[in-house]
């Protein structure tokens, strides 16, 4: 049996410690942050998972047509809105990609020039529209005039000029129903644009390095062709010395050119081929 006085204290004891468990629970109620779980972590990372897919799929895709396809779909779905790029084409502008309900065919229309798309572009800064009046003095391309709607223009960097080269323009909206874009969707449509001048920039830019090696071939090909042409002539002019030369040490150097020029052909012809091969 315990004394009565050290009974009395255990007794104390043991409420201020429930006292104080109840006051941290209470604490922690009343705004001290509770730790974090791996599934408020998942809903976060959810918000910008068709963002996460469509970096994965600009990165393992080599058809930018299916991939910015992908990618407004995607936009669509998240925000309930239509939306089209235009691409620049020289001096024009025209609508080549779309998703999402639209009264007219707008595959190849071209942007009319008074409209604030071009405006948009020339800037290069995005514009969230969301007064009726913004585009007073311009001049719509659609049937049905838009006036509610976001524009994101679309550009990318050249690595090597390092000049900033202007693609076209992201266009966003909601149709008759007249609904303003909201900043955070204007944010997420930025990324957006980033993403697709990432892919229309890439293309353009895989495209022009095909150019240069393929005029690089050419180049090499015709000199090859030029080159043989030359040791040709060379081996010619070596056979008739030799045969015509009445000096025997003239006869001789002769012969050793032909020699040269024999291991000359050899090797121009494994250089023809190996680049036949390469195309």
């Amino acid at each position: 049996m315990l004394p009565r006085k050290r009974m009395a204290q255990e007794r104390t004891d043991i409420v201020h410690a429930r006292g104080k468990k109840r006051t941290r629970s209470r604490g922690s109620s009343r705004g001290i942050p509770e730790r974090r779980t791996a599934s408020s972590d998942r809903n976060r990372a959810g918000q910008f998972r068709d963002i996460l897919a469509v970096s994965h799929l600009l990165s393992s895709s080599a058809v930018p047509e299916q991939v910015i396809e992908t990618v407004l779909t995607h936009l669509c779905e998240r925000l309930g809105k239509r939306a089209r790029c235009a691409f620049l084409e020289g001096e024009e502008l025209r609508m080549r990609f779309f998703a999402g309900a639209h009264e007219c065919p707008i595959g190849g229309l071209q942007v009319h020039k008074e409209s604030i798309v071009w405006d948009v572009i020339k800037k290069g800064v995005p514009a969230n529209l969301t007064n009726p009046h913004d585009t007073n003095g311009y001049t719509h391309t659609l049937s049905t005039p838009i006036k509610i709607k976001a524009i994101i223009p679309l550009s990318y960097v050249d690595p090597l000029t390092l000049q900033e080269i202007k693609l076209g323009a992201l266009i966003v909206d909601s149709g008759k129903e007249g609904v303003p874009i909201s900043s955070e969707d204007f944010e997420y449509l930025k990324v957006i644009g980033e993403l697709i001048s990432a892919i229309a920039g890439r293309a353009t830019l895989v495209q022009q390095l095909m150019s240069s090696c393929k005029r690089q071939e050419d180049i090499l090909m015709e000199t090859a062709h030029n080159f043989r042409n030359r040791i040709v002539s060379i081996g010619g002019f070596a056979r008739r010395i030799a045969q015509l030369a009445q000096n025997e040490e003239l006869s001789e150097k002769a012969v050793h050119l032909q020699e040269e020029v024999r291991r000359l052909e050899a090797h121009l012809a494994e250089f023809e081929k190996y680049m036949s091969l390469k195309v």
